[in-house]
């Protein structure tokens, strides 16, 4: 399979195009230590690129960091940066 990246926001998706994430943690074996507590901006969704993802909900979803670098992620991999690791709301700026 070819992946085609989708660069709007989708129906139904977990995430929308530009919105601010913070990595927590792996969701498979493919996912890098690394990028724990770093940040970025949502850019696209995949669905077809061959890793078992299922449309709307859940996509591969293509990440960049504030750092420059793109990453894929699944969508447990990571929360709003409006919302804490532990699931409750934090106020902007806080984390």
């Amino acid at each position: 399979m070819r992946a085609r990246p989708i660069f709007h926001d989708v129906d139904g998706a977990p995430v929308r195009i530009g919105q601010r994430v913070m990595i927590t943690g792996p969701g498979d074996e493919t996912f890098d230590p690394r990028c724990i507590g770093l940040v970025g901006t949502v850019e696209y969704l995949e669905y077809e690129c061959g890793c078992g993802q299922t449309y709307p909900m859940d996509p591969m979803i293509g990440v960049l960091l504030d750092s420059g670098q793109h990453e894929e992620f699944w969508k447990e991999e990571f929360v709003d940066t409006l919302r804490r690791p532990d699931g409750h709301q934090a106020s902007p700026g806080a984390i």
